[in-house]
């Protein structure tokens, strides 16, 4: 029997190791995340009852808001919901001393604080957001409660402040004491996925030379986790074993990742305008440049790498680097006398991308090799000695709308209190801001605050359960209080598993925490619940009618909004600093679209072409800051007027793009191009080196700029 026949036979026999593999990876950690966070809220339930809190019920839904399933992300959610909710508690104390007597400048200052700490929540990233939601809502919740006695401010915050606390320190514990799941595992988990991605799609020539399928997730597929993961490696550095040497590496692996995600965009963009041309000579040699890469990535195997593998597939790309800089002399020769000039600039270009994606591709395996030679012992194969820093970008638009959401939404509800006179509308104000900050950088707001919604209102049903026949029938002290909420707050645990849960579940939980009777001394009245809830709910209602009012993002004016930045960065690069760096450009881009992603209303399509706005503007940016060094660094007598007339036909050009603009640019880039082949070329190596990249730089310009179907210019309707 040879051995494939004994591993079917074994696998027949023992069916029960593949179900208990599966169950250990998958149901397992659900049910370990159940139980700590269950365990956890316990725990916080005893500390604030035993301490006498006045409301535990904080103390217990701090535990469920800042339970993740890696102790890392606890542990950053924890800081900032510290840090958030002493900004809030200082600001209530200011506010409280400071207008609690004037009711116009309480509620401009309120407005105000709400208006800031909404933008900024918009405008920070990963729990950074979460930090200025705290400090806005707990504004809220120390405040109004006392707006008519103020004295009691202090008391509020103190014991608010103390039970976030025992709540924050049950949760850290618990999540890093029991069956601790560090983020760094999934971190070199999903970086190994990504990597095995890039060699996969790279080693299959029909990725770069086939045509160009709207169906086909390619693009997307290759490009995509770039922001998720940078907020991984973030959240990281709050985990003890993280260490600095380790986190850099995942942001050169970031960084590398999105070199070759726009290299292999750009490749492929000018492969699909050869093809629609129908140059086969071209493309056949484009192609037999870049099949040793692919003989290379196809001898790797399927299972993880090794170091050896690494350290192979690194030397034979170098091998392979030279073989087609050879390779592309002998062909840009003979295609050159071939076809007299005929697609030469696009042959030039497709063939410095591929040269250039060799490079890149080289650099993402020595790093990645480095990465896991420091994690099997320590030592890393490369220094890794630059810092990289992922930047961000936000819209000043987008910033402006989230704060006039948020301000606007706490005044129309102050004026509700006031018109109505209702004690329980300060309930209706405090949900209301909590859906204008939470919600609001989440994809679908609006479907977010339905979520919402739908989770108030069973848990308000289950609340009523408990408050009015449970408790009161079957409690008699702490213990049997724990065991019979102990089913709600493990179903709460299994929901937070579920992302598709999300806001249902966060509704819930905060409906159900606040409407609970966990105080001290059992005390609950029929009316009250009844107007608290209906407060709440009209609360929710008037959140979600904050985003139907402030939220006028179409499909079609996300699309100008994206274009209109992404031209303004062109203009910038063309007379700003030369300091700027690669990595910011391709971070602050995929920033960019990641939050007109979320905030405005794009469909597949339109979210795809954004995409390809942003890759061609990547290249052309990265083109010009390459241009503009290599022009400070020529001597006076090697440089060409019409070099530098071309870079400001750029730049007007994308202030104002014209059909006319862009045929004068197009003619620009070709006379300047004749120039430099025409000139004779510098005898010093460095010299020579430089008007070399002008001629390459120059001519990838403008075959980008030829495929203007995947530039930012023109108005394609994929919205419908």
């Amino acid at each position: 029997m040879n051995a494939n026949n004994r591993r079917i036979v074994s696998f027949k026999i023992f069916p029960w190791q593949r179900t208990l593999q599966e169950w250990l990876s998958v149901d397992a950690p659900v049910l370990i995340y159940m139980a700590k966070s269950t365990i956890a809220a316990l725990l916080a339930l005893w500390i604030a009852m035993t301490l006498n809190m006045p409301d535990p019920r904080t103390a217990i839904f701090t535990v469920f808001i800042v339970m993740q399933p890696q102790s890392g992300l606890v542990f950053s959610k924890s800081y900032y919901r510290v840090l958030g909710t002493i900004a809030g508690v200082g600001m209530s104390l200011l506010i409280m001393g400071m207008f609690a007597q004037d009711p116009i400048w309480f509620i401009g200052f309120f407005a105000l604080w709400i208006g800031f700490t909404t933008a900024m929540g918009l405008k920070y990233r990963n729990f950074q957001f979460y930090g200025f939601v705290l400090a806005g809502y707990t504004l809220c919740i120390v405040a109004l409660p006392v707006i008519e006695t103020p004295l009691q401010v202090f008391d509020i915050a103190v014991s608010r402040f103390s039970e976030v606390i025992i709540g924050i320190m049950c949760a850290t514990v618990v999540s890093d004491v029991i069956f601790p799941r560090r983020l760094l595992d999934s971190l070199i988990t999903s970086e190994q996925e990504r990597f095995h991605n890039v060699l996969s799609t790279l080693s299959d020539t029909d990725s770069i030379f086939a045509a160009f399928d709207e169906a086909n997730p390619t693009i997307s597929r290759f490009s995509s986790g770039v922001v998720g993961l940078n907020a991984t490696r973030v959240n990281s550095s709050f985990e003890s074993g993280a260490g600095q040497k380790e986190r850099q590496h995942y942001a050169h692996l970031n960084q590398e990742y999105m070199n070759l995600s726009t290299t292999f965009y750009s490749l492929k963009s000018i492969v699909h305008a050869m093809k629609e041309q129908e140059r086969k000579e071209v493309l056949n040699a484009l192609e037999s440049l870049y099949s040793p890469v692919v003989s290379v990535l196809k001898t790797l195997p399927d299972t993880l790498l090794a170091p050896e593998d690494l350290n192979r597939i690194i030397r034979e790309l170098l091998t392979v680097k030279n073989t087609i800089q050879v390779q592309l002399e002998l062909d840009h020769k003979r295609l050159y006398e071939s076809t007299h000039s005929a697609g030469e600039d696009e042959f030039i270009s497709a063939a410095y991308l591929i040269i250039r994606l060799v490079n890149e591709l080289h650099n993402h395996c020595a790093t990645y090799l480095s990465l896991l030679k420091h994690r099997l012992s320590g030592n890393a194969s490369r220094e890794i000695s630059r810092v990289i820093q992922f930047s961000t970008h936000t819209d000043n638009l987008l910033v402006a709308l989230a704060a006039l959401r948020g301000s606007g939404v706490l005044l129309l509800t102050m004026v509700f209190w006031l018109w109505s006179g209702w004690p329980y509308a300060t309930l209706t104000i405090t949900l209301a801001v909590v859906i204008g900050l939470l919600l609001g950088t989440m994809p679908s707001p609006l479907d977010g605050v339905k979520d919402f919604f739908k989770g108030a209102v069973i848990a308000l049903i289950v609340a009523a359960v408990y408050d009015f026949y449970i408790i009161p029938e079957y409690t008699s002290d702490l213990l049997t209080l724990s065991l019979l909420i102990t089913p709600v707050l493990a179903f709460i645990g299994w929901m937070t598993t579920r992302p598709k849960l999300a806001i249902f579940t966060f509704g819930f939980v905060f409906m159900f925490m606040n409407q609970l009777a966990l105080d001290p001394y059992y005390k609950i009245e029929p009316t009250k619940f009844m107007e608290s809830s209906l407060a709440a709910l009209i609360g929710i209602l008037f959140g979600g009618l904050a985003y139907i009012l402030v939220n006028f993002w179409s499909c079609s004016l996300t699309q100008k909004r994206v274009a209109k930045i992404l031209r303004t960065q062109i203009v910038r690069l063309c007379d700003g600093a030369l300091n700027v760096e690669r990595s910011a450009l391709e971070s602050t881009g995929r920033d960019l679209i990641q939050q007109f992603s979320t905030q405005g209303r794009l469909n597949m399509r339109s979210s795809r072409l954004v995409y390809e706005w942003l890759l061609s503007t990547l290249e052309i940016g990265r083109a010009i800051l390459t241009i503009r060094r290599s022009i400070q660094r020529l001597y006076s007598h090697y440089l060409h007027p019409s070099v530098d007339n071309a870079m400001e036909l750029i730049k007007s050009y994308f202030e104002t793009p014209s059909v006319s603009g862009r045929d004068q640019l197009l003619s620009t880039l070709q006379k300047s191009l004749q120039e430099l082949h025409s000139s004779p070329m510098p005898t010093e190596i460095g010299q020579r080196k430089r008007v070399e990249i002008l001629i390459v730089e120059l001519t990838l310009i403008r075959t980008v700029l030829i495929n203007s179907e995947t530039f930012p210019l023109l108005s394609e309707d994929s919205c419908n």
